[in-house]
């Protein structure tokens, strides 16, 4: 799975956010763990909720390219 920072994912089945939309925050290259990625989800009325998954758990579908993201610390 290639995913990149500002893809818009949503989960799947595989886990317990199933049916939510997200847009990846962050990816880490955790060496022999693999790749975690940081998604942030909008909670309406809270803020953004961040889950983290890895690449092994295949939790998280690609379904495009976030055309405007808020900017960040960088």
């Amino acid at each position: 799975m290639e995913l990149c920072k500002d893809d818009v994912v949503q989960f799947n089945e595989k886990h317990k956010w199933c049916g939510c939309l997200g847009i990846i925050h962050e990816v880490k290259d955790c060496g022999k763990e693999g790749i975690r990625y940081m998604v942030g989800v909008p909670v309406p009325a809270q803020g953004t909720a961040y889950i983290f998954v890895m690449d092994k758990e295949e939790a998280i579908e690609r379904i495009g390219k976030a055309i405007f993201v808020v900017a960040g610390d960088e």
